[in-house]
């Protein structure tokens, strides 16, 4: 076969001889080739004619296919019908040959680029960034999106992370959605929805109906608002009891509607039955406070309340049950001790991510606190620490004492600075909140840094 009747490959020489080449593949150059011979050896291989390994020669194409197939597979490429004298060189070809075109992920292996980059649509083992038109792996993905400030929808690249926020916000606007004010990235509907969302408790800021209520109640509309006297609520609020089954009320004309969740006072906003509405957009309206304020409040107040106990230092101790005769079918945990010094690990990674936190509550009604972190990648080091450290205490709870409170033994976390202390499930359960509060923070706050959790 002519080395020089390969399709779409082409070269131009400088010397007479042909020693200094550039070959070139279609549009591109393929350089690193003396002649057109070494680089059609190197992605087309050697004629049919011979075995290199078996030091047979063929007459035929098929008397060929068919001595390589059955006994050297590996030196044969059947789409091309071509033999190579190692198998190095065939897993060359089949990689970068010219009517190859592999997965990189499974086997699939297409004769055109199109074929492959259809397997990658069908099967995601590649996503396509509509962005720059390139493709990924999942593994390179997510950080793709970060590093070049990708939005989420269409890809485009931004200068930087405000303006992916601003660009994606125009998304949603244009699609009439509504983006959870929780920071969990859910989109509703309706206004209405998404704060039916967060009274409910599910959202993963941990903002529940009680902190809807509180951040409400201190905007200066809601004297105006509420259907009884807004700082008795306000009092109530602040000390944690319940308020009255239905506090909302229209102010619309002739209107007497009472509610008594926020959602259900939005819905009703938004309705024919009454002409009232809010005000969606002023920069001193209730619906832009709640949205500047009411995630802020939330993690502010919890991650306050966190960091007051670890001011000093944590101590964990193990404790037995007493009297032990009276429960002879309950054997003590056998590994309290190891599970103790679970917890102490746990307690450390506990109180090194909070002291990365910046916490200030702000003096004026209008302006949200400060929620920030020292060092970004510091602290995100700190979280991965934290979580590792979380998940291997809990399994070992839950596999050695299982159930609260368990008379076969347990740890306890005494806090020096507040001079409290919780069972181990009650710590738990607070290292959990506040493991899933400060991660809805970070991946908002600060994506690009994920690269190094």
């Amino acid at each position: 076969m002519n080395p020089h009747s390969i399709q779409d490959v082409t070269a131009s020489a400088s010397s007479g001889n042909g020693s200094n080449l550039t070959v070139t593949e279609g549009n591109e150059n393929v350089q690193g080739y003396a002649n057109l011979y070494e680089y059609y050896c190197q992605f087309n291989g050697e004629h049919w004619d011979r075995c290199y390994n078996c030091k047979l020669h063929f007459s035929s194409a098929e008397e060929a296919s068919a001595h390589f197939k059955k006994t050297c597979p590996h030196l044969w490429c059947t789409r091309c019908q071509v033999t190579f004298k190692t198998s190095e060189d065939c897993e060359k070809h089949l990689q970068h040959g010219l009517a190859h075109w592999p997965c990189g992920v499974c086997s699939f292996d297409g004769p055109k680029v199109d074929a492959q980059e259809g397997h990658w649509a069908q099967t995601n083992h590649r996503y396509i960034c509509r962005g720059c038109n390139c493709w990924y792996e999942k593994r390179y993905w997510d950080e793709h999106l970060r590093t070049l400030h990708a939005c989420s929808r269409c890809h485009e690249h931004q200068e930087n992370e405000d303006e992916r926020k601003k660009h994606e916000r125009e998304h949603i606007k244009a699609a009439g959605l509504f983006q959870c004010i929780g920071r969990c990235c859910r989109e509703f509907k309706t206004v209405g929805d998404m704060y039916s969302h967060l009274e409910s408790g599910v959202c993963e800021s941990l903002i529940k109906n009680a902190d809807v209520l509180h951040c409400f109640a201190v905007h200066q509309a809601a004297e105006y608002l509420f259907f009884k006297d807004r700082k008795g609520i306000l009092k109530r609020i602040f000390e944690g009891k319940e308020v009255s089954s239905n506090p909302f009320k229209c102010p619309g004309n002739g209107c007497k509607e009472n509610f008594s969740h926020f959602s259900s006072f939005l819905r009703h906003t938004t309705g024919k039955k009454c002409k009232f509405r809010f005000n969606e957009s002023g920069p001193e309206s209730m619906l832009t406070h709640m949205e500047k304020n009411l995630f802020v409040d939330v993690a502010i107040s919890k991650i306050r309340t966190m960091a007051e106990n670890t001011v000093s230092s944590i101590q964990v101790h193990a404790f037995f049950p007493e009297n032990l005769t009276d429960r002879p079918r309950y054997p003590i945990v056998p590994d309290i001790e190891n599970l103790r010094l679970n917890f102490t690990g746990m307690a450390r990674s506990y109180h090194a991510v909070l002291n990365e936190m910046i916490i200030q509550e702000s003096d004026d009604i209008k302006e949200p606190g400060v929620l920030k972190f020292r060092i970004p990648k510091s602290f995100n080091r700190q979280l991965g620490f934290f979580e590792k450290s979380f998940n291997k205490a809990s399994e070992a709870y839950m596999t050695q004492v299982s159930s609260k409170p368990n008379p076969r033994g347990d740890v306890f976390v005494y806090f020096q600075s507040t001079k409290m202390g919780h069972p181990g499930w009650k710590f738990l359960g607070d290292a959990d909140e506040l493991l899933k509060l400060l991660r809805v923070m970070f991946k908002y706050e600060m994506p690009s840094y994920e690269q190094y959790y």
